[in-house]
């Protein structure tokens, strides 16, 4: 055999295993490529028993009724605001021990709305995963005199990928309820901007479907939201998506009204972390004045 021909085979044979290599190397990153459709029930609870009207089911049948309605939809992540300890803990106790949590008290009520002798009342996160690390309780700007204390509360979760869920209760007079809105937006970009994935559920106390009340959520959102049609009204300039805003092939409509027909409650993944399929609705529930949120995506590592 001449040296040539032998260099053409050697040169083919390298060829061959290069083709082997990369289709080897191609086979094993779409094999470690992962998705999770995470389904989150956002609620501003109303644990209020005793005290409103609207609101006058007990913690226990409170519990019961949110565990059923994350069952039956498949959740497996949930955010809550006016919520009691005693609640929370019937609720992961129903869940059973594939849910875990975390709940912070914002204010210590002084009546029997939870339950004899119970008095601690405040926001919480449930996952259908080991206990969240890194819990962190961050206390938001609030004028003195206002009854609860604000917060934004995460912790470190591991469903398949690591992922931050947080929850939020911001305050109702406008003034303040903007400088929240911008603390938990400059928070959640420092953790996208870090390449994070980031789950929110707050109620916001503000009106999506109002392009007046929606400009003091500019620093959650990542580009065009609010209003009512297919034509958006304001831009953000942060890091987030919302579940079902108004977006180009989705539903054209912030179709979920929480209170009324305000959009009062969010749910808001990061923007770079989750596909473009993100949907939500909501459901009117008879424990609340607040309707139940439910909103999904595709969180993507």
């Amino acid at each position: 055999m001449s040296a040539r021909r032998a260099r053409r085979r050697h040169v083919a044979w390298l060829l061959a295993l290069l083709v082997l290599v990369v289709g080897s190397l191609a086979a094993q990153s779409a094999a470690h490529a992962a998705t999770l459709r995470t389904k989150v029930l956002e609620f501003n609870a109303c644990d209020q028993y005793g005290n409103s009207s609207e609101c006058d089911a007990t913690s226990a049948q409170r519990a019961e009724a949110i565990a059923t309605s994350v069952v039956n939809g498949g959740s497996n992540v949930v955010t809550l605001q006016e919520v009691c300890r005693y609640t929370y803990d019937r609720l992961i106790e129903r869940l059973g021990p594939t849910w875990s949590g975390a709940f912070l008290q914002t204010v210590a009520v002084r009546d029997d709305r939870c339950a004899p002798g119970a008095r601690s009342w405040g926001i919480a996160l449930l996952v259908q995963a080991p206990a969240p690390t890194n819990v962190t309780a961050t206390q938001l700007p609030k004028p003195f005199w206002e009854f609860e204390r604000r917060y934004l509360l995460c912790g470190d979760v591991v469903m398949g990928a690591a992922l931050r869920v947080c929850t939020s209760h911001f305050s109702v007079p406008a003034s303040i309820s903007d400088n929240q809105a911008a603390a938990v937006g400059s928070r959640l970009a420092t953790h996208a901007g870090s390449g994070g994935a980031a789950i929110l559920g707050a109620d916001t106390n503000i009106n999506v479907r109002s392009c007046t009340a929606a400009v003091a959520l500019r620093p959650l959102y990542a580009g065009p939201f609010a209003g009512t049609s297919s034509t958006t009204c304001q831009v953000g300039t942060g890091a987030m998506v919302e579940a079902d805003q108004a977006r180009t092939g989705g539903d054209g409509t912030y179709n979920a009204p929480t209170v009324g027909t305000s959009k009062l409650d969010c749910v808001f993944f990061t923007a770079r972390r989750w596909a473009p399929d993100h949907a939500g609705a909501s459901t009117s529930s008879w424990l609340s004045d607040h309707n139940v949120l439910r909103g999904e995506g595709t969180l993507t590592w």
